[in-house]
């Protein structure tokens, strides 16, 4: 199984996630609150990204979630198909993230099983 980083800033949404992961058995890489602390963990785990699915919330402190996006893509291009980007903010829209190239877009409140299948989606795309 696949390791996740989290890059959300509403605690309670952190910590359902990170219940839900470990209950499925996904490894968790990490767990942000904020973009500036996230693009400093993706420059710290640069050579180990490929690995990771990065599950960001748009409505982060200090910069976007689309924002942290584009520096992974930075990193590598490849990534685009491992970032899925969750968001309740009604600015943004999934036309918008899929021109960066990154299929992955989660309208909040979303169900569990919704963010599941996706993450399955992307394991399945890597095989």
């Amino acid at each position: 199984m696949r390791k996740i980083y989290i890059i959300e800033d509403e605690k309670d949404i952190s910590n359902l996630y990170k219940m839900l992961f470990e209950r499925e058995g996904i490894e968790i890489e990490g767990i942000v609150s904020s973009g500036s602390a996230a693009i400093e963990k993706i420059e710290e785990l640069k050579e180990k990204l490929e690995d990771i699915v990065f599950l960001i919330d748009n409505r982060i402190p200090e910069t976007s979630g689309l924002e942290v996006a584009k520096r992974i893509i930075e990193i590598s291009p490849l990534l685009k198909n491992q970032i899925i980007i969750a968001t309740a903010d009604d600015t943004i829209t999934k036309d918008e993230v899929k021109a960066l190239g990154i299929p992955h877009f989660l309208r909040k409140p979303f169900s569990l099983d919704e963010l599941l299948a996706t993450i399955d989606t992307i394991e399945k795309s890597e095989k």
